[in-house]
């Protein structure tokens, strides 16, 4: 009980005046609004940015996907186009297995052999 005693006793020293456009500007509501601008543009140029590249990059190769390329779909099978439409790709999963999948389960593109 002693502590609260010594708190109470002890005060508070007054707060320095903000003197001069500086330190009304750093020490006011702008500086929050300053803050959030720039938290949100470091998360977009390390996160959003990079992700909608990629997506675009995903999107452009789907277009021009062939019979005989090799994809790898969203459930982690690698298959060769067999064919392709609009809405669905018929994908060869193993020798005599085909398989419809819809071209949004197509995770990536996996370059030709060359060999």
């Amino acid at each position: 009980m002693f502590f609260a005693t010594d708190a109470w006793a002890q005060g508070t020293a007054a707060a320095p005046a903000a003197s001069g456009p500086l330190q009304q500007f750093f020490g006011g509501p702008a500086s929050t609004m300053v803050m959030f601008g720039l938290m949100f543009a470091i998360m977009y140029f390390l996160l959003i940015r990079p992700q909608s590249q990629e997506k675009k990059k995903l999107e452009a190769a789907i277009e021009q996907l062939g019979k005989g390329d090799k994809v790898l779909t969203t459930s982690g099978m690698v298959a060769t186009v067999v064919s392709i439409d609009k809405t669905k790709a018929v994908l060869l999963i193993a020798e005599g297995v085909k398989v419809e999948f819809v071209r949004s389960a197509i995770a990536q593109v996996l370059p030709a052999d060359k060999g």
